[in-house]
């Protein structure tokens, strides 16, 4: 019994200290700086999650096969370059990631 109240307690400390940060700045606001640096928090954790999925791809294929995934992020970022969009990264990436895999499996 001890043991689940102690988890519960761990959970509930851990909810209650992460809630507190956002009730925190919602009522006393935070700094302009704040503001603009957190403007660029998701499109770098989305970054860094891809280069995660692309290094992985890569080194599980290896070789020759790494190819496509590279070449794929080639394609997203001059997509990203031309049109200034975010979204034309998946819109071109993706679809040349899925043709490059078929012509190199066949």
């Amino acid at each position: 019994m001890t043991a689940w109240l102690v988890v519960l307690a761990a959970g509930l400390g851990s909810y209650m200290f992460r809630i507190s940060m956002v009730v925190l700045v919602g009522r006393i606001g935070s700094p302009a700086r704040f503001e603009r640096a957190s403007a660029l928090v998701v499109p770098s954790a989305f970054a860094a999650l891809a280069a995660g999925g692309v290094v992985a791809s890569c080194r599980a294929a290896g070789g020759p096969a790494a190819i496509a995934p590279l070449a794929a992020v080639v394609v997203a970022v001059a997509a990203v370059g031309r049109t200034g969009s975010p979204h034309a990264a998946i819109v071109a990436g993706m679809p040349a990631l899925w043709v490059l895999n078929l012509v190199s499996a066949g």
